[in-house]
């Protein structure tokens, strides 16, 4: 189910680039199996360790249930559904971006007594996303708590409803992270789910100091109480909601709406259009930081798209446009981790870019650079899930370094990017990116050790890639890349037929996977296997791989 906190919460999606150099191998192996370039393996949407579900320990769940509610609309797979709680008797309090696109004929408010009908809007902040809506039902409101009270490091329990059509009731414990958006939005962590959005946030007394309003990354944001308190003295008689759903600010929110849809059907230049939207309609907005990332994320997308189409020049123009944007949202938010993580991913791309023609020293600049964006991620929140991507630009600084022949730097720079997978899988042990880059580094490195004639040293580190597979195939048993690297391991082991059901398995799951088709027909080749051999070839040409490298 897609929803605008969806989109809210950004969008970290890190790769590298390059595939691993060969270096010479043992007579008996092949030596043209190689590796695919490392930026490939998409990254996927990481969120960190993992966002606890169910009651949290010392929360009197009945009471908070009985106060907290649905804001539900749609019908069956297309269902949306929110969180909102009682201000008074009969009005609650939710997001402006639960119901600012809500179908008004399916929407409705279940309580613990059953389902309410909305009478209108009686105050809303369009800047800080928050509403107070009056229902036909009744409940317990919650005492509000004072906002500026609350401390760095303080323990404070998110709740909220998740999915459809289980409804189920989630209180998360969280901590309050330091530093404030326009001191009205404070940083939680872990992140909130998209479900809780506008869900009450409370502190140990039980008090709500805050509302649940959007994720970034492994970080959420909440609202807080006292400008709840600030909206609840304005409020007055109800505005039809069709009539306040045509207010310029809250229209604002269908264009987020939009973007979140447009992104995840990979349409990144209509995301950025109905960012740009978004931004012209609220351009005071809280949010504005996140949608500076988000727009430019939506950039370095597009580049990366624009150069897999063999369009280098314009993909470095995304990428620094990228750049530009998320330089914005630091700028306003010094202390927003996902926009210092995708700058490092932009930084990364660019150098690329710059790898392929040659340029290695500006290359190298751009790799450093996007290291120290990954560092300050890291400093902020030590949990934040950059450690891969760190990583992965530090395989990346390696095979450059190779290109140049400065193998004994390029091993350190591969040994350093293993302890940043390390990190990575001992803070989130379902994520298979670490998993499966971590086992394309071991070949590297296993690599390097066959050329200096440590065959033992090789064999250990190429089955380590093994495992590293192994693991991440466990996880997600549709990956193409864990079959693959695990596949090229198992040729550096002349496990040929070993190979050949991996490779088989890539292009199964990815047809259009050229390089698997070559590495199969290499193995075939080996085992004698000339005509198959020969159609794998052709595929893989006709697929755009250079054969005759």
């Amino acid at each position: 189910m897609k929803s605008i906190s969806q989109f809210l919460l950004g969008f970290l999606a890190c790769g590298i680039i390059f595939s691993c150099a060969q270096t010479p191998q043992r007579a008996q192996t092949p030596q043209r199996i190689e590796l695919h370039p490392v930026y490939a393996i998409p990254r996927g949407t990481p969120m960190g360790p993992g966002k606890p579900l169910g009651a949290a320990e010392g929360s009197d769940t009945e009471r908070v249930k009985a106060s907290t509610v649905r804001v539900v609309y749609g019908k069956r797979d297309s269902t949306m559904i929110s969180s909102g709680f009682f201000v008074s008797h009969d009005k609650i309090a939710t997001n402006v971006h639960v119901v600012a696109t809500a179908d008004l004929a399916s929407l409705h408010v279940k309580t613990h007594n059953g389902d309410c009908t909305i009478q209108g809007v009686t105050a809303f902040d369009a800047k800080n996303d928050l509403v107070i809506l009056e229902i036909s039902g009744t409940g317990v409101p919650f005492a509000i708590g004072n906002s500026d009270a609350v401390k760095h490091g303080e323990t404070v329990f998110c709740i909220g409803y998740i999915g459809y059509p289980a409804d189920r009731f989630n209180i998360m414990e969280n901590t309050v992270l330091s530093g404030r958006l326009d001191s009205v939005w404070l940083r939680v962590a872990p992140d909130i789910f998209p479900g809780h959005s506008g869900g009450p946030v409370l502190n140990t007394m039980g008090e709500v100091i805050g509302i649940n309003v959007a994720g970034n990354g492994p970080a959420g944001y909440i609202i807080a109480s006292n400008a709840l308190k600030r909206l609840l003295k304005q409020s007055g008689p109800a505005e039809p909601l069709a009539q306040w759903q045509k207010r310029d600010p809250v229209r604002a929110f269908t264009y987020l709406g939009e973007a979140s849809s447009k992104f995840y059907d990979a349409d990144y230049a209509g995301a950025i259009s109905a960012v740009d939207k978004f931004m012209a309609l609220n351009p005071t907005s809280t949010s504005i930081h996140m949608q500076y990332t988000n727009r430019g994320y939506a950039r370095v997308l597009l580049g990366h798209a624009k150069f897999d189409q063999d369009a280098p020049g314009v993909a470095q123009q995304y990428y620094r446009a990228a750049i530009e944007d998320l330089d914005k949202a630091i700028g306003i938010n010094p202390e927003d981790t996902s926009a210092y993580a995708k700058r490092g991913y932009a930084k990364t791309l660019l150098g690329h870019a710059e790898f392929i023609k040659g340029h290695t020293a500006v290359a190298q600049q751009h790799y450093r650079a996007a290291i120290e964006d990954f560092d300050k991620a890291i400093g902020i929140y030590p949990k934040f899930p950059s450690y891969a991507e760190r990583g992965a630009v530090k395989v990346s600084l390696g095979l450059s370094e190779i290109s140049q022949g400065y193998v004994e730097e390029a091993q350190q720079y591969y040994d350093a990017a293993i302890e940043d997978f390390d990190k990575a899988t001992s803070y989130d042990r379902h994520d298979t990116y670490p998993y499966i880059i971590r086992g394309y580094t071991r070949i590297c490195l296993g690599n390097y050790e066959s050329a200096r004639e440590n065959m033992e040293a090789a064999r250990n580190l190429y089955e380590a890639a093994i495992t590293d597979c192994d693991s991440a195939i466990k996880l997600d048993t549709e990956n193409p890349y864990g079959y693959h690297t695990r596949g090229v391991a198992k040729a550096k082991l002349d496990d040929y037929n070993g190979a050949i059901d991996d490779f088989s398995k890539t292009v199964d799951l990815k047809p259009d996977f050229a390089r698997g088709y070559y590495n199969r027909a290499v193995m075939k080749e080996v085992l004698g296997q000339k005509r198959e051999a020969k159609a794998d070839f052709k595929k893989a040409e006709e697929l755009g791989l250079d054969i005759g490298k």
